[in-house]
């Protein structure tokens, strides 16, 4: 087995997403060299002529060479390539909005509204008038309509619907079928809103018409009749996760986004693959202060792994034997953790695993149609080494 080995502190963190800021500011307090990297025009609130930070904007990553305590990635921006090495890697690359009009089966118009639509409203100068028709009107607030809201737009709804309350002073209704306030800035934010006299309705089958003016919501206590209709937008992952995915070897779930290596968040932020880490809304759903703590913990994911200064491989790692190997690929196609690898033994191509990189989990043994794989390492008893 191979002994420890000294790694730079130097980190890439992929997207421009508010929390990649967070992550960066922090690995930079930490006392990291990081390379902030986006594929879109500009990066978010860039600390100013940090001597441990580089900023790449345009770039899109195009190829991630090594593993962990040496990646190599390889760019592309503005039809040049460039490569930067890294020890680790974070991907923070956020999610992208839309207006689900196939969902919601309604059009947008002067009283159906998006929420950023109403915001922009609320912000608007006093002289520009564009309150004027909502002042104290009844403004109906719709979640969940065909699915569920996530998170992060329902905690924006809602404190949409708090400064609806105080600026335009409307009557604000919220309905809803399966709210989320399974965290402690959502519950307060809730009992906020029933403080300020905002009502919350549940439904199951809402029934919207339109007469005139007025826009009537029923639901499972009667119908509710109001002046102005909001609707919240929904997230989808960005249109190159798949891809980046792809790039990185690493998985996405049912829903498009990157899957973390437990499904059920025992270890949340950590990919399937050593040194690779994910931060806010690119594999999470939460409100802004969940996302901020995921960013943190990113971080710290970072520190704990190459804080040290140091690498070793784990207990129990996976072995080829070269002179068995038929190489067949099936131990590069099953490996979870992207730990095997094609490699040359005195010009005889066969299998190799990168102890850094290997988890140790034996699906590459198990998987093996030749039995050229074994797991090693002195965690394992003897009795279940082969001899």
């Amino acid at each position: 087995m191979s002994q420890r080995i000294n790694v730079d502190k130097r980190v890439m963190v992929l997207g421009g997403a508010p929390e990649a800021g967070l992550v960066t500011q922090e690995l930079l307090k930490l006392g990291y060299f990081v390379h902030w990297i986006t594929p879109d025009e500009a990066l978010p609130n860039v600390p100013e002529d940090h001597p441990r930070l580089t900023c790449y904007e345009n770039c899109a990553l195009i190829r991630l060479d090594g593993h962990v305590g040496g990646f190599i990635g390889r760019f592309r921006r503005n039809g040049t390539e460039l490569s930067l090495h890294a020890s680790a890697l974070v991907v923070a690359t956020g999610n992208e909005r839309y207006y689900p009009i196939e969902r919601y089966g309604l059009a947008l118009s002067s009283n159906v509204l998006t929420v950023p639509q109403v915001r922009k409203q609320l912000e608007a100068p006093r002289s520009t008038g564009a309150a004027l028709p909502h002042r104290n009107r009844r403004a109906l607030l719709l979640l969940d309509l065909n699915g569920e809201t996530a998170k992060e737009i329902s905690a924006e709804a809602m404190r949409l619907a708090i400064e609806l309350r105080a600026q335009w002073h409307c009557e604000v209704y919220v309905f809803y079928q399966n709210l989320k306030v399974d965290t402690y800035n959502l519950e307060r934010l809730t009992r906020t809103m029933r403080e300020k006299g905002i009502v919350f309705c549940r439904y199951s089958d809402p029934q919207i018409t339109f007469s005139d003016e007025r826009i009537s919501v029923s639901y499972i206590e009667g119908t509710v009749s109001g002046e102005l209709l909001i609707l919240p937008e929904a997230v989808r992952p960005r249109t190159d996760t798949q891809e980046l995915a792809k790039v990185l070897r690493v998985r996405v779930g049912e829903d498009g986004f990157f899957q973390d290596i437990n499904i059920h968040e025992y270890r949340p932020g950590l990919s399937a693959r050593k040194g690779i880490f994910f931060a806010g809304r690119c594999h999470m759903d939460g409100d802004w202060a969940d996302i901020q703590t995921d960013a943190l913990q990113a971080a710290a994911n970072v520190d704990a792994l190459l804080g040290p200064g140091f690498l070793e491989p784990e207990p129990i790692i996976a072995h080829v034997d070269s002179t068995k190997c038929v190489r067949c690929y099936t131990c590069v196609r099953t490996c979870p953790h992207a730990a095997v690898e094609m490699a040359d033994y005195d010009e005889v191509i066969a299998a190799r695993v990168v102890d850094l990189a290997c988890r140790g989990c034996g699906a590459c043994v198990a998987n093996c149609p030749v039995r050229a794989i074994e797991l090693i390492g002195q965690a394992m008893p003897a009795w279940v080494q082969s001899p």
